[in-house]
């Protein structure tokens, strides 16, 4: 505890006393401050009397907010003349009970009157500002007076000092203040509504010594800035800067790097296949999937790079100070690995993944919209090639990207021309190595460039939605020429389509095939769909129904290039499919890569056990026969029996097969 005499006879000749502020009574004072406040102190010792209810409640929430080592400037009322005021210095001392008391003194010339000259004109003063917030000081900081405006604002205090809400703040205000006499700024203001921007416009009158104080509430106006300012940088959906960000900060690190020598580079991205969630399931679905998305690219990206959303689906990550482009690599990498895992979305598990250009400076460009330009040229590059893959920018890609979007806008002019045409890949049953069925593939025969590979213009179809009416003219082609094969004669075969991810996610598909086979006459038994492992974990629940109503139609299923997917052991039991189609990639090495062959083989086993039937595709030696017929594969596919055929070079072969089989029987007198 504070030793209050002992304090308050230090104080002499100067007036002091302490005030127990919670009971409203002062506890303990000297002989100056008896003699200078006799009649105050006994009224209120004797209770008649009590501190103003307003002067304790500031004193006590003054009391709970500083430490002991802190004062304050406050005002004490007089009782012999209600125009009097003596201003005293408070600070904090311990009492008895553990409690704060506030201890008072008296500071020289501290007693104002309401009747002098200069006091009535602050007052007349101040009564004209009935709209603005309006304060008066002393030059030392302590509050003389203010409008009512400005006391609703900011409430009682003693220091002009309280107002910034920063400490440092009201000490630099002053400092300029004292130099140059007036002055303006926006600064932040602490207020009863907390702490708010305010534009204040101050004045110091070396006549009267005061300072005089103007404050606007300019939070508002803030408030509509910073909300511009976001409406303009910031994607709405996702809260990711956009373009106008991204192309500041191209820029300032377009300029860094000039001036360091430094790299830096970007990655454009693309959502594969976004535009069949987006017609399939609603742009409700769609945005609450490229949410998701944005948020497991930016766990996927290191703390140094930043994520923008340019719009759509289509997402830019910027890094700077770059060592090599293998940093941009890994970045890449690190989100595709992530695209393994499912999102929830509106209560189902969808499955997308991301098609990345990556180009960097200065190798790739050496100015902002160039480098955007070819990373957008190695995102389309690496789109074209499949899905869920990246890509360095190399020279000439540009080129490449200009020729296929010239093929994109020909190719619904194609269709109603009739431009593609159908090729088909044997496939082989082991060990007799018979042929067994065909894999149909389209082939576009352009008017001027000539066949057209389907890895250029089946991205473009996609994209464009064109996929839909051309999947719908394979699925009818290839069960026209099943009834042409059967009319003349042939035996009948298997024949298999590829569906996209985008033609499996068409609601009335089961029933656009159920009606082809109807106007063909098609068997649906000789009918098999192809689908990818992504495909199907796009929306798993759904796809399973799908599946279950093509078994009811009577067509065979089948998972293509089974093992790069993403699919689970618990689905694969759920998916009503009769064979599973090895990728190539496990087939290329296999006898060679110990561990293509455990994949191969692991595969194989499963299959068995699930009474599946497995096809090997891209064989391409006598080698891998050996080794997949050792595994006990079924059927095998690739440019070793035939590459993929036009229909009568397909018959044909289909003929010499025979002949061949017909005079193996005879020599080894199975005939």
């Amino acid at each position: 505890m504070t030793d209050l005499k002992e304090v308050l006879k230090n104080k002499l000749p100067m007036a002091a006393w302490v005030l127990d502020v919670e009971k409203s009574s002062v506890i303990a004072y000297n002989d100056a401050a008896e003699c200078l406040l006799a009649n105050s102190l006994q009224q209120i010792q004797s209770g008649s009397r009590r501190i103003p209810s307003d002067l304790q409640d500031k004193w006590v929430r003054k009391l709970a907010t500083i430490d002991r080592q802190q004062s304050f400037s406050c005002p004490w009322p007089s009782d012999n003349d209600e125009t009097l005021k003596h201003w005293c210095q408070g600070s904090v001392v311990d009492l008895e009970d553990g409690r704060k008391g506030l201890l008072l003194e008296l500071q020289l010339k501290s007693i104002t009157k309401a009747s002098d000259p200069l006091i009535d004109k602050d007052v007349n003063l101040l009564k004209q500002f009935k709209t603005l917030s309006f304060a008066i000081f002393s030059l030392q900081g302590c509050y003389l007076n203010s409008s009512d405006i400005f006391t609703e604002q900011f409430g009682s205090f003693e220091q002009l000092s309280s107002l910034f809400a920063v400490s440092s703040a009201a000490k630099s205000f002053m400092l300029r203040l004292s130099e140059q006499q007036s002055l303006s700024q926006e600064i932040m203001l602490s207020t009863l509504k907390g702490v708010r921007w305010h534009r204040i416009e101050a004045r110091y009158d070396v006549h009267s010594k005061q300072i005089y104080l103007l404050a606007h509430d300019i939070q508002e106006e803030r408030d509509h800035e910073v909300a511009l300012y976001r409406l303009n940088n910031y994607d709405n959906l996702t809260n990711l800067p956009n373009r106008n960000l991204l192309y500041q900060q191209l820029e300032s690190a377009l300029q860094n790097a000039k001036k360091r020598e430094r790299e830096f580079g970007l990655l454009y991205m693309d959502l594969d296949s976004f535009k069949v969630i987006n017609d399939n399931f609603g742009h409700r679905v769609g945005d609450e999937l490229i949410q998701r998305v944005a948020e497991r690219i930016q766990s996927s990206i290191p703390a140094a790079a930043c994520l923008y959303r340019l719009g759509g689906d289509e997402f830019v990550v910027v890094l700077e100070n770059t060592s090599a482009i293998s940093d941009l690599e890994d970045i890449a990498r690190s989100i595709m690995f992530n695209a393994s895992n499912t999102y929830l979305v509106a209560e189902m598990e969808m499955m997308i993944s991301a098609s990345i250009g990556i180009a960097s400076y200065p190798q790739h460009a050496e100015d902002v919209d160039n480098l955007l330009k070819n990373a957008d040229a190695a995102m389309y590059r690496a789109k074209s090639t499949g899905h869920n893959l990246y890509c360095v920018y190399e020279n000439r890609m540009a080129d490449n990207i200009n020729a296929l979007l010239t093929l994109g806008s020909g190719l619904r002019k194609a269709i109603d021309n009739e431009e593609f045409e159908l090729h088909y890949q044997p496939k082989v049953a082991l060990p007799k190595e018979n042929v067994v069925g065909a894999e149909a593939l389209i082939r576009w025969n352009h008017p001027e460039l000539g066949m057209v590979s389907p890895n250029k213009f089946i991205p473009l179809a996609e994209e464009s939605g064109l996929i839909l009416p051309l999947g719908e003219w394979v699925i009818r082609r290839a069960c026209r020429q099943l009834q042409e094969w059967r009319q003349q004669g042939h035996p009948p075969i298997r024949l298999s389509v590829n569906l996209s991810s985008r033609q499996f996610m068409q609601a009335d598909l089961v029933d656009m095939v159920k009606a082809i086979l109807e106007e063909t006459g098609v068997d649906p038994e000789y009918l098999e769909l192809e689908l990818t492992e992504s495909m199907l974990m796009t929306d798993a629940q759904q796809s399973i129904e799908k599946l279950h109503n093509f078994r009811k139609l009577g067509l065979t299923l089948s998972i293509d290039d089974f093992g790069t997917g993403y699919s689970s052991l618990s689905y694969l039991k759920k998916f009503p499919i009769q064979t599973l189609k090895i990728d190539r990639s496990f087939i290329h090495d296999i006898g060679i890569d110990s561990d293509n062959d455990a994949i191969v083989k692991a595969t194989i086993a499963m299959a068995k056990s699930l009474n599946l039937k497995v096809i090997a595709e891209g064989v391409e030696n006598r080698s891998q026969v050996s080794a997949l017929d050792g595994y006990q594969c079924q059927e095998v596919q690739g440019f070793l029996y035939s590459k993929p055929l036009p229909s009568n070079d397909f018959m044909n072969y289909l003929q010499e097969q025979v002949k061949v089989e017909h005079f193996s029987l005879v020599e080894t007198g199975s005939l």
